[in-house]
């Protein structure tokens, strides 16, 4: 999981590959609640997508480009563009969903594969 501020986002989606933005702040208590979920879904699907946090407070620039208005919010960008989102509280169930619907599909870790 990484950080993404007002002032990488443009390079950070530039990459090509789907990300999904966790916005979120430090006085949001369901914030705290949902983030080992969001770390759960960055280690899972870390072959597929780049996980971002962004921190409303200080990033409001963009804050105001995704239209945040309730926090935690889960936004998927696929080719530089919102393509999904989640606001709220939301299982990790409800974010794989989300990721399926787009065609972001789980692979398995390399750990589990016989040898």
């Amino acid at each position: 999981m990484f950080e993404m501020t007002d002032n990488t986002y443009k390079v950070e989606l530039a990459i090509g590959k789907p990300v999904l933005l966790s916005f979120w702040a430090p006085w949001c208590r369901p914030c705290g609640t949902i983030a080992p979920v969001i770390a759960a879904i960055t280690r899972e699907y870390r072959s597929r997508i780049d996980v971002f946090t962004v921190d409303s407070d200080d990033n409001p620039l963009l804050t105001v480009k995704y239209d945040i208005r309730c926090l935690p919010t889960m936004i998927l960008v696929k080719n530089g563009r919102s393509v999904d989102r989640i606001t709220g509280l939301a299982t990790k169930p409800e974010i794989e969903t989300m990721l399926n619907r787009h065609a972001v599909t789980h692979h398995f870790h390399e750990a589990y594969h016989a040898v």
